[in-house]
């Protein structure tokens, strides 16, 4: 998944399901570009009174309940007089029409998996934990796509572990014969020539 995100509902799910860690980026803020001052994560939120704060301390109303894309979400606007007079108003709401600030929160649970995968995943120790799964990405996709890997020559699940064994063994070796240094690695025999080759050569100049 090293080309995709992954969502604060499948890590929430796969811990209580099957009590599994998923690691990986959690997509950012699509606005964030419009919004340069204040990200959702600088917000403070109360979920007892269902109100959110913002940085300069003010208050919103209490959320409303929506859906987005499908999914529960929590609908939070903030007052249009209270964000006039702001200060940061174009740092933070990116518009100039003079609009409240408004916040998509998602249910308790799944907001908090968020804001702390958004928070880890800008941090050197995780890139460098990541680093690591998308190295292992990128094996599977070299097993797929160049050894074929992802259709099977056999039936039956012990002929298929064979091939698996196989590929990964010749992935392993093609992988060390990159790294051999020169004059080390065992000369190459010239490959035959094609018939086309051959034609060619024949014919006159």
């Amino acid at each position: 998944m090293f080309s995709g995100y992954i969502s604060p509902d499948s890590i929430h799910h796969a811990a209580r399901q099957w009590d599994i860690t998923l690691f990986g980026p959690v997509r950012d803020d699509p606005q964030a570009g419009k919004r340069p001052g204040f990200a959702k994560q600088d917000f403070h939120i109360d979920w007892q009174a269902r109100t959110l704060t913002c940085p300069n301390g003010v208050t919103s109303p209490p959320w409303k309940p929506t859906l987005g894309d499908g999914h529960p979400r929590l609908s939070v606007l903030f007052p249009r007089k209270a964000c006039r007079e702001c200060v940061d108003r174009l740092r933070c709401t990116g518009n100039v029409e003079g609009k409240g600030r408004h916040v998509f929160l998602m249910p308790q649970p799944l907001q908090e998996i968020q804001t702390q995968n958004r928070a880890e995943q800008t941090t050197t120790e995780w890139r460098r934990r990541y680093a690591i799964r998308a190295g292992c990405e990128a094996t599977v996709s070299e097993t797929v796509h160049a050894h074929g890997r992802r259709n099977c020559r056999y039936r039956g699940m012990a002929r298929t572990h064979v091939q698996h064994v196989l590929t990964a063994a010749g992935t392993n070796i093609i992988r060390l014969s990159g790294y051999l240094s020169p004059g080390i690695a065992p000369p190459r025999k010239a490959r035959p020539r094609s018939r086309f080759q051959q034609l060619c050569r024949d014919l006159p100049t």
